[in-house]
């Protein structure tokens, strides 16, 4: 009976394409997990046993293994707190978040798909002319907002990746943000 209530929580959505070293890990662009639609580039909350709060981050690759083990890629969001060494200035907002960019440890990795407790709602507001500016029903519904990429110590990975993850952006997700 359990078996049937796990196939229940969970179904896989839209293939995205065959990869891996021997060709045998299948990617997705969706799915449904504890009656919640995903989808590639959503905003998602982790859980992690022990912790506090939930960690924040964006869906960046969604596959399964050979062993039918469930794997999602996250680029992570930082709270304010996890990086207050980094910060200077104040929030603009008291929900500020700051988004990865760049290469180094920390910044992306690779969790089990079961370790994901919600979606979450993440608005871009910055000012920046180039980014659709959320309306204010947008601003109402959002758990968080962020201005600014957090960027890694080496400059060249973090305009390189800063100019894919906006790409990506611009063509898969609902929110746009330069920053």
């Amino acid at each position: 009976m359990a078996e049937a209530k796990n196939i229940e929580l969970f179904k896989w959505g839209k293939k995205r394409g065959i990869g891996g070293r021997n060709n045998d890990v299948q990617f997705y662009e969706s799915f449904t997990y504890d009656g919640l639609d995903y989808n590639l580039y959503d905003n998602v909350y982790l859980h992690k046993a022990g912790q506090p709060l939930p960690y924040l981050g964006k869906l960046i690759k969604i596959w399964e293994n050979p062993d039918k083990s469930k794997r999602v890629k996250v680029l992570w969001f930082f709270r304010p707190c996890e990086i207050s060494s980094h910060l200077v200035g104040e929030l603009a907002h008291p929900n500020e978040v700051f988004l990865a960019s760049g290469e180094g440890v920390g910044l992306a990795n690779i969790n089990p798909l079961e370790t994901i407790s919600g979606k979450c709602n993440v608005v871009c507001i910055s000012k920046d002319r180039r980014n659709p500016q959320p309306s204010d029903q947008d601003l109402e519904m959002a758990a968080l907002y962020f201005i600014v990429l957090l960027m890694s110590s080496n400059a060249v990975s973090w305009i390189r990746w800063t100019i894919k993850l906006l790409e990506l952006m611009l063509n898969f997700c609902s929110t746009k943000c330069v920053p």
